[in-house]
């Protein structure tokens, strides 16, 4: 199925934590019946506009229906700005999953979860916490965000870090004060730069300030330790090229994942992975695990 079908999505929101989310709903174009539906989760610090509208079209198009989301302090969603907590996107997640279980539309029973770079280490714990998801799709994402952030760094520099960190940490909690930085700060790698510096004009959302201590958040971001409690069929897809999340963290997921699995490797960098041909081969993949498991 051409992943270059246009279909306006809805505009909806739901609530979580006394929170209100935002969302974009897309639905096929001909509904026979209740639908299975698949909930798309964005990546570090993204938004549901950006990215993730290709995806979700694909889906709709295949007889899904689609939801996108923002989380809670990012785009169009209630929140602390720029706040991200890996356990507080995993709770939106599964609102996300009530929001669309309530759908008069939607099958309950046919719930799939899809996640991407950050986002696709929530899909997985997402996936280990909740039951009424059938089938998981996940790209281009991280088993352990210490190993992703430290990987390169010797072991003093590694301590080093790690002690700043932690001073900044003591300090936020002793005065309720801390750092944020502007996005840019934290995309370190030359593709999410790149990526930063073509679409940052275009979603105003993209220009904000973060707390540096999200990287603290994101060092202890560790999905593969909650493989062992993973009992979803999941499909793994990896870019050979991937500057973001290296392509060893695909493979060790995949490799330390029980149960029904499946991995493609695209030759593509982290983000050529949302447009044209490899948006429509990748997506095409995932729609064939969702046909089989949903």
């Amino acid at each position: 199925m051409s992943s270059t079908t246009h279909i306006i999505p809805q505009s909806v929101s739901f609530m979580n934590e006394g929170a209100t989310l935002a969302g974009n709903l897309y639905m096929p174009a001909q509904v026979m019946g209740k639908t299975p539906a698949i909930v798309l989760c964005h990546g570090f610090c993204g938004v549901k506009e950006l990215l993730l509208p290709g995806f979700a079209e694909a889906f709709a198009a295949a007889g899904f229906a689609a939801l996108t989301f923002d989380y809670r302090g990012f785009g169009e969603s209630e929140g602390e700005r720029g706040r991200l907590v890996p356990a507080l996107q995993i709770s939106d997640i599964r609102a996300a999953l009530s929001f669309m279980n309530s759908r008069p539309e939607i099958d309950g029973e046919r719930l799939g979860l899809w996640g991407t770079s950050f986002g696709g280490a929530n899909a997985i714990i997402a996936s280990t916490l909740d039951a009424r998801v059938k089938a998981l799709a996940v790209q281009i994402t991280f088993g352990d965000g210490e190993r992703v952030i430290t990987g390169k760094m010797d072991a003093e520099e590694k301590a080093h870090f790690l002690e700043m960190l932690e001073k900044l940490k003591a300090k936020r909690d002793l005065t309720g004060k801390e750092m944020s930085v502007a996005l840019p700060k934290v995309l370190t790698d030359p593709q999410s730069r790149m990526f930063y510096d073509q679409y940052h004009e275009q979603f105003p959302a993209l220009e904000m300030k973060i707390p540096f201590l999200t990287t603290l958040e994101t060092l202890g971001h560790k999905a593969e330790q909650h493989l062992a409690h993973l009992k979803v069929p999941v499909h793994y897809t990896g870019a050979r090229q991937d500057g973001v999340n290296p392509p060893e963290e695909m493979q060790r997921l995949f490799d330390r994942t029980n149960g029904t699995k499946e991995i493609y490797w695209c030759d593509a960098t982290h983000y050529d992975i949302y447009l044209g041909k490899s948006l429509q081969i990748v997506s095409n993949q995932q729609i064939a695990w969702f046909n089989k498991y949903l």
